[in-house]
């Protein structure tokens, strides 16, 4: 299969985006964050049973893919996910996602409608400690 037919997924789109600024890594992004476990099951087309667990050392990325043969686009930020726990300093949360692709010919030219795959996801965050104010003076 040529790269030209080969079917973009979440991740390739972003990475091939200039407008979204510039790209880092995830110590970078999310300092307060000492580990973190990600594990996904996806369910719908061209997925095999079970999930798969994603720790921080095996390279998260900002985006998971959808596993449809069929889908352009597809999968859904995990980046977004972890950057709302930051925020509101979670720890634990278990969501869903529907897949962002959209299911399409070959060379995505024609599209069928929305792909149908759908990610439950289970976050597990380990904060950094801070030191309280007056230590280490």
């Amino acid at each position: 299969m040529s790269k030209r037919d080969k079917r973009q997924k979440a991740s390739d789109v972003f990475n091939e985006a200039q407008e979204f600024g510039r790209k880092v890594s995830f110590d970078e992004e999310f300092p307060q964050i000492e580990d973190v476990v990600v594990e996904v099951t996806e369910s719908g087309h061209g997925v095999r049973r079970g999930s798969k667990k994603i720790h921080r050392k095996q390279r998260l990325r900002e985006h998971i893919n959808c596993n449809n043969p069929i889908c352009h686009g597809g999968g859904f930020s995990i980046g977004a996910i972890l950057r709302e726990m930051v925020r509101s300093q979670q720890t634990e949360l278990e969501t869903t996602e529907t897949c962002q692709g959209y299911e399409g010919s070959p060379k995505g030219r024609r599209e069928y409608g929305e792909c149908p795959n759908f990610f439950e996801i289970k976050v597990s965050v380990k904060y950094k400690k801070v030191p309280p104010v007056g230590e280490g003076e």
